[in-house]
């Protein structure tokens, strides 16, 4: 038996039905924009066009930057990855991990100071990326998710010390890779749990007791949302035991190589005096200087960022019953509120305060600021045009800073910098350099680093740099040290090179001698 075919349905002359849409490429650019995956390696190739602009472009800074490096340079020479030199000496406040990396890549691309930073800058890249992840992980729609990779990739602090050669950027990319595998584990992965330990152990020997802070930040939202025994049924005891067996070789190893010296180095010093201000005079210990120095810094996105905590913690303090056994908003909420509290609550605790300390949680801030910037643009169209102009000023930036010299930092302490290039022609390898006049670690590190000769930190005596020098030595010099040292004689103590206050000294040649 045959049927009749289906009638059609009434047409228009202008739109027939059985026609494919028209392609739009504006329509084409909206669904790219919102498909996170694209978001995220758009963002990715952003963070890395900004942060590798001008890495290295400046000679690495004293204190925290030229000493980690020094210290990295020293395990690359001498062959001793385990235990960290400065100045000939051993020197066990920091743990290895970053030195380590910095010390392959020193291997790698030569000591300078783009292999020092590098590190540091693909972990800010990374920051970006694992940021955008999160959110997106959080259940954040991909407007939002966007926003807080953005706007971390657009927060001063955290760009500036993505290009230091220092351990907190990292920390920090170590910090999203624990809270992604929290994220995996409460859908009962033991082998997350399992990760989120690694990531804490590479935490603690990265920065010490600042490592442990994803582990306290997981439990507190673990309790928080009455999942604590369930989570250790489904494996939570792994992530504590993997921590200890990432960290114990190393740490074993002091303990039975250097006790005494670790000891006193790496917990009395670095951990209590510095932490509790004792042994020294003790500064005051202002509870809230962590909020009072984000209230300075975290501009222009604070307003946006105390928006957005006051929106999750709404809906963290909702009640809604008992624990729930998917993740939901309020846990969402829960772990973007504790992520800060724990750390800022515990690191106020401290009397050494610096806010690079708790860079961890700029990732949390990025995320309250992207929910407000959400709350404020909830039309489609809206976060198409603002994601599209995010990325064209990310990928300016980036560009100007690659190409033009707009924004560069001026170079620091350049008469030192000038002086330890001078003792490096100078000085023959392996002499000591006598040093007088200040403090020796405001000028060790960068001149250690770059001169590769020895400072040596002698006594307060002008007499004793004096005698150095009649046996042939050199000395590093203030212009006030230098009129002690000379006793008026200059002829005797001739400088060989100076630079604002610093004079590089020797003992004059004998007539008719080599110099």
């Amino acid at each position: 038996m045959t049927t009749s075919p289906r009638p059609l349905a009434p047409t228009s002359a202008t739109s027939p039905p059985n026609d494919p849409p028209r392609w739009s490429p504006f329509a084409a650019l909206g669904r790219f924009l919102l498909d996170p995956r694209a978001q995220g390696a758009v963002l990715t190739a952003c963070a890395a066009l900004v942060l590798f602009a001008r890495a290295g472009a400046n000679p690495l800074p004293n204190y925290d930057d030229a000493y980690y490096a020094e210290k990295a340079k020293q395990m690359l020479r001498t062959g001793d990855w385990l235990t960290p030199r400065f100045a000939e000496a051993i020197r066990l406040d920091n743990p290895p991990l970053f030195l380590w990396l910095m010390a392959a890549t020193f291997g790698l691309a030569g000591v300078t100071a783009y292999a020092a930073v590098f590190w540091s800058a693909l972990s800010g890249v990374a920051c970006v990326a694992l940021t955008h992840r999160l959110a997106t992980r959080l259940g954040c729609p991909p407007f939002e998710a966007w926003a807080a990779g953005f706007v971390l990739l657009g927060t001063g602090y955290f760009l500036k010390y993505a290009n230091h050669a220092m351990f907190d950027v990292f920390l920090t990319a170590l910090f999203l890779c624990a809270l992604l595998a929290y994220r995996r584990a409460w859908e009962g992965s033991a082998t997350a749990w399992a990760a989120l330990g690694v990531f804490t152990g590479l935490g603690v020997l990265t920065k010490s007791v600042l490592g442990v802070f994803p582990l306290g930040v997981v439990m507190v939202h673990a309790l928080w949302s009455r999942r604590a025994m369930r989570s250790v049924r489904e494996g939570a005891w792994l992530a504590p035991l993997l921590a200890v067996a990432v960290i114990a070789p190393w740490y074993g190893y002091q303990l039975v190589r250097h006790r005494s010296q670790f000891l006193e180095e790496h917990i009395a010093w670095l951990l209590v005096q510095r932490g509790t201000g004792s042994g020294a005079e003790a500064p005051p210990l202002r509870p809230f200087g962590y909020l009072r120095e984000l209230a300075m810094t975290y501009w222009p996105w604070l307003p946006l960022a105390a928006v957005g905590l006051w929106m999750s913690a709404r809906e963290a303090f909702a009640r809604r019953g008992e624990a729930a056994d998917a993740w939901d908003a309020r846990a969402s909420a829960r772990l973007l509120v504790a992520w800060p509290l724990v750390v800022i609550g515990v690191m106020s605790l401290a009397r050494e305060k610096k806010l690079w300390y708790v860079m961890s949680v700029f990732p949390a801030l990025a995320m309250f600021s992207a929910h407000a910037l959400a709350a404020w643009w909830p039309k489609a169209l809206a976060r198409a045009r603002v994601t599209l102009g995010g990325f064209a000023v990310a990928t300016l930036a980036g560009l100007v800073l690659a190409f033009t010299p707009w924004g560069s930092a001026p170079v620091r302490r350049p008469d030192l910098q000038r002086m330890a290039v001078a003792a490096r022609s100078l000085v023959p390898p392996g002499e000591r350099i006598a040093f007088l006049g200040g403090n020796y670690w405001s000028v060790a590190h960068q001149f250690v680093f770059y001169s590769d000769r020895t400072l040596v930190r002698g006594s307060d005596d002008p007499a004793t740099v004096r005698a150095a020098l009649d046996r042939g030595g050199w000395a590093l010099l203030s212009t006030g040290a230098y009129v002690l040292v000379s006793a008026a004689d200059s002829t005797r103590y001739p400088p060989v090179d100076a630079a604002g206050e610093w004079v590089l000294v020797r003992l004059r040649p004998p007539a008719g001698g080599r110099d």
